[in-house]
């Protein structure tokens, strides 16, 4: 019976976890969504910006599938070489000036009277090829990450991640009915034959003849 209880309670533990887990997930999914519509493209949070990690250009420091914190950078003039920016990719480096890039600070170069950056990832053999002009600069890593992160939001963006995010809530919502239906009429059940026990022994003890 003491085995039989401990599990049930470690069933019981898992369980509740298992659902305060997915619940910080939907509330993390859904404001990330509302977040990013408010902003046009960018979470925020207490100020800060986060970003997710789609290469390994700066491993072992930041990982691939991470989220990252940025915090504005109120003064470019302030860099120096060793930070780590956010920034926006030069239109011929890279096709688009939509790619946003997290490197390092290699090297900072002052030209006709323009203030630029050349940045390399920790992971790379050399620096980037382009210079970044302090306009293309958006933010400083805050030296705050969570691991995996990035994953989870990535894999919400896909077709499944969306099906997943609209059907899950109600799945859980059910189950979770379901179960606790199920430990109510398990419940009822022990007692009902708790007093059918009792009343059996009752009858025995007062010499009435159980009929089976």
């Amino acid at each position: 019976m003491e085995g039989e209880s401990n599990l049930k309670r470690m069933m019981r533990w898992i369980s509740n976890l298992v659902t305060i887990v997915l619940g910080m997930l939907l509330i993390v999914t859904m404001y990330a969504a509302v977040s990013s519509r408010l902003s046009n493209g960018t979470p925020t949070i207490l100020g800060q910006q986060w970003y997710e990690v789609l290469s390994g250009s700066m491993e072992p420091r930041i990982h691939v599938g991470s989220v990252i914190f940025d915090r504005t950078v109120a003064n470019v003039n302030s860099l120096k070489v060793g930070d780590v920016i956010t920034f926006k990719a030069p239109n011929h480096e890279y096709g688009t000036n939509e790619l946003i890039i997290t490197h390092r600070i290699y090297k900072i170069v002052h030209q006709h009277g323009q203030l630029l950056f050349q940045t390399k990832g920790d992971a790379n053999n050399a620096p980037d090829p382009s210079l970044v002009p302090a306009s293309g600069v958006i933010a400083q890593y805050d030296n705050f990450t969570i691991p995996y992160l990035g994953y989870y939001l990535n894999f919400t963006k896909t077709k499944l991640g969306v099906a997943l995010l609209l059907i899950l809530p109600g799945a859980l919502l059910i189950i979770s009915t379901m179960l606790g239906l199920f430990r109510e009429i398990s419940r009822l059940q022990k007692v009902q034959q708790g007093g059918d026990r009792a009343k059996k022994s009752a009858e025995e003890l007062n010499g009435v003849p159980s009929v089976k």
